[in-house]
C-alpha cells in the first residue's frame, strides 16, 4: 500500500485485494464520502481518470480500478474473459463498500454484465459503454491485428485499429502506410498505449463474443444513467438498445461531447457535474 496526493492535495492510497481465482487487483482511492467505483475501458489505466476522480473527490470516496494487465494488478490470463472482469469488480466493491459505479467504454460492459448478475449497486452511471448491437462495434480487424503484433509491428497493429475504429470516415479509408506514418509522427500521443494493445485484443474478442446480448439487461434494478457524447453517432445504436431493455434509467446526451470525454485532457470536468448530479439526487 503507498499513499500519495494530487495537485490539489487530496490524498491518494494505493490498495490491492484479490479476486475470486486470486488474481491481484489493484485500485487508488480518494476523496470522504458515499463509496465510488471507477471503471476505465479499453487503452485505459486508473492514472487516466486522474482528473476526473479528484474533481469526484470532494464529494464521495472514489475507488479507481486498474482492470486486469494494467498498473499494480495481476495480468489478463489465459482463461481471460469478462466473468473475471465482473469477479474482480465485485471483489472491489466487497472491500470497498462502494454503492455506486461509473464505467467507461468497455468499463461500462462490465458494469453491466456485473450488475445483472448481483445487486452491490444502487446507481450506476455509464458513458458510452462498450455494448454491441447487431455487429456496431466491429471486430473482423482482430485477426490482421494480432498478426500484426505477433510479428512486433506495434506500429502497424495500432494503424489497423485506427482504420477499423476512427470516427473519421477519411482515417477508415486510408492506406496502411500512411496511417503508420502519421502514426510514428504521433507517438508520443499514443506509445503508453502499446503495452496494452495484446490486452484490448482480448477484450474486444469479448464485446464481440457479448454481441446483441443486451436483453439480458433487462433483470438490472439498478437506477442506471446512460450518457453519450452528442459527436459520438456509432454509440446512438447501443444506448437507443440500452432504453429498451434496462428498467430503470435515464439518458443524457453531451452535444460537445466525444467517446474519450472522462479522460484526461479532454472534457472529465462535464461529465463529472453530471455524475455527481445523478448520485447525490
Amino acid at each position: 500500500m503507498t499513499v500519495g496526493k494530487t495537485e490539489n492535495a487530496i490524498p491518494i492510497k494505493a490498495s490491492t485485494v484479490r479476486s475470486k481465482d486470486g488474481t491481484v487487483i489493484g485500485y487508488k482511492s480518494m476523496g470522504n464520502g458515499p463509496g465510488v467505483i471507477i471503471l476505465p475501458g479499453l487503452l485505459s489505466r486508473s492514472d487516466d481518470f486522474a482528473q476526473f476522480a479528484q474533481e469526484m473527490a470532494d464529494t464521495f470516496t472514489v475507488h479507481v480500478i486498474d482492470r486486469r494487465g494494467r498498473g499494480q494488478s495481476g495480468p489478463q490470463g489465459s482463461e481471460y474473459s469478462i466473468r473475471k472482469e465482473c469477479e474482480d469488480l465485485t471483489a472491489v466493491q466487497e472491500e470497498t463498500g462502494a454503492d455506486y459505479l461509473f464505467g467507461h467504454s468497455y468499463g461500462g460492459l462490465v458494469a453491466l454484465e456485473t450488475a445483472r448478475m448481483n445487486d452491490r449497486f444502487t446507481k450506476i452511471a455509464l458513458y458510452e459503454p462498450g455494448v454491441s448491437v447487431n455487429h456496431s462495434i466491429p471486430i473482423t480487424w482482430l485477426p490482421p491485428f494480432e498478426a500484426a503484433l505477433n510479428e512486433e509491428d506495434t506500429l502497424k497493429a495500432f494503424a489497423i485499429f485506427v482504420r477499423a475504429t476512427a470516427p473519421v470516415k477519411s482515417a477508415r479509408y486510408a492506406p496502411l502506410w500512411y496511417l503508420k506514418f502519421f502514426l510514428r509522427m504521433m507517438r508520443s500521443h499514443w506509445g503508453d498505449k502499446a503495452s496494452l494493445l495484446r490486452e484490448m485484443a482480448s477484450e474486444y474478442k469479448e464485446i464481440g463474443r457479448h454481441d446483441s446480448g443486451y436483453a439480458n439487461y433487462g433483470s438490472i434494478g439498478a437506477s442506471t444513467l446512460l450518457m453519450r457524447g452528442g459527436k459520438s453517432k456509432e454509440a446512438v445504436a447501443t444506448i437507443e438498445a440500452l432504453e429498451r431493455t434496462l428498467p430503470h434509467h435515464a439518458t443524457l446526451v453531451l452535444p460537445k461531447f466525444g467517446h474519450m470525454a472522462p479522460l484526461n485532457g479532454h472534457k472529465p470536468s462535464g461529465v463529472v457535474q453530471q455524475v455527481k448530479r445523478y448520485f447525490l439526487n
